[in-house]
């Protein structure tokens, strides 16, 4: 029995595009960091083709490349199904081919970059995993795929036009594999370039030692209370509670043992989980039950306000062993572009963060009270 497309004026697939835009945009920083020291190689850019194959590789390497994709080929045959109207067939088959070529123009693109190193091994690995993303979408069917959205909806009961603020949050959580000066603050930027050896008048910016631990316990609060509004936010209204915009919490907490796992090894997971973390957990699991019965508006404007505080505080605070150390260890091969994306997004979430919410305050009704 074949599958019926969706009728193209239903257009169920709307929600896909945001998704589907930004695993691309990932794709193509993490393949082309740094972005820097771009020349001409003296051979065509796809010679790396019919070179030797790859003498080092690992299989996590191989891994992280075929899951890079899988997302790619099935968000585009799922997209293609239900806004261009394809078969599931045809759509995965598009989907599949459009990955590759996806791929076979970055990898060249490698080839301008001292620091990257293309391979014919990695072109396999991340046709291999748009093309397995597709077929898995092709076979769920476009009437399946179609009812998902309203499904998650039962499940999740998510807030009107709450795709952006979505993807925002799986940003942050991505964002926390990178080690961090304060656990869970973004935008770090003073820290992380005084730790990293340069820029070492920005040292004198950073607060006196002694108030480091204060300054880290108001700083993972805040970051508790801001995530935790923002979450709420994607929830539709009596929707929400303080412990559903407790979940984004837990789980980053989790991505930052297993990123520590990988960064130091099994010896320290926890390093970064010190008095000043558990205390700014603390009070910022309090603060989100008082601010349960906040109104929107108000809601919104603490997010904002808490977000500010804890990117300053991230910024002011001196640097120490422990972030130096995790700072210079050695990082290579997908791991390495992995950790680059995730530095990427935390430098940069505060400000996308700040933006989406200024841009739901503006449609909430003035009305300041709490």
């Amino acid at each position: 029995m074949t599958q019926t497309p969706i009728r193209a004026g239903v257009q169920p697939g709307s929600a896909l595009g945001p998704w589907l835009s930004a695993c691309v945009a990932a794709i193509v920083y993490a393949t082309l960091y740094p972005w820097s020291g771009w020349r001409s190689p003296g051979v065509p850019v796809l010679s790396f083709l019919w070179g030797p194959w790859p003498r080092w590789w690992t299989v996590f390497d191989v891994i992280a490349n075929v899951a890079a994709y899988l997302p790619i080929g099935f968000l585009l045959t799922a997209w293609l199904a239900q806004r261009a109207a394809l078969r599931p067939g045809p759509a995965a088959a598009v989907a599949a081919v459009a990955a590759t070529a996806l791929s076979l123009g970055l990898e060249s693109l490698q080839m301008l970059l001292p620091e990257r190193v293309p391979s014919p091994l990695d072109l396999l690995a991340n046709a291999a995993g748009a093309t397995a993303g597709a077929l898995f979408a092709a076979a769920i069917g476009a009437r399946r795929l179609g009812r998902w959205p309203g499904r998650m909806r039962r499940i999740v009961p998510l807030a009107p036009r709450a795709t952006p603020g979505l993807i925002l949050m799986c940003a942050w959580l991505l964002a926390q594999v990178d080690p961090q000066r304060i656990a869970l603050v973004t935008g770090t930027w003073v820290g992380a370039r005084s730790a990293a050896g340069s820029g070492a008048w920005l040292s004198d910016w950073a607060l006196p030692r002694e108030f480091g631990p204060l300054a880290e316990t108001a700083g993972v609060a805040l970051t508790v209370v801001a995530i935790g509004l923002i979450a709420r936010e994607l929830l539709r209204a009596g929707a929400g509670s303080a412990a559903s915009a407790t979940v984004p919490i837990a789980l980053a907490l989790g991505i930052k043992v297993l990123a520590s796992i990988a960064w130091s090894g099994r010896s320290d997971p926890l390093g970064w989980f010190g008095a000043s973390t558990q205390g700014g957990l603390l009070a910022g699991a309090v603060a989100l039950l008082l601010l349960a019965g906040a109104r929107r508006r108000a809601r919104l404007a603490l997010a904002i306000a808490a977000m500010m505080a804890a990117t300053l505080a991230g910024n002011l605070v001196a640097p120490d062993a422990y972030d130096a150390s995790m700072r210079i260890a050695p990082v290579r091969g997908a791991w390495a572009s992995l950790q680059a994306l995730a530095a990427a997004i935390a430098a940069t979430w505060p400000a996308a963060a700040l933006a989406w919410c200024l841009a739901r305050l503006r449609a909430v009704p003035r009305d300041w009270r709490l």
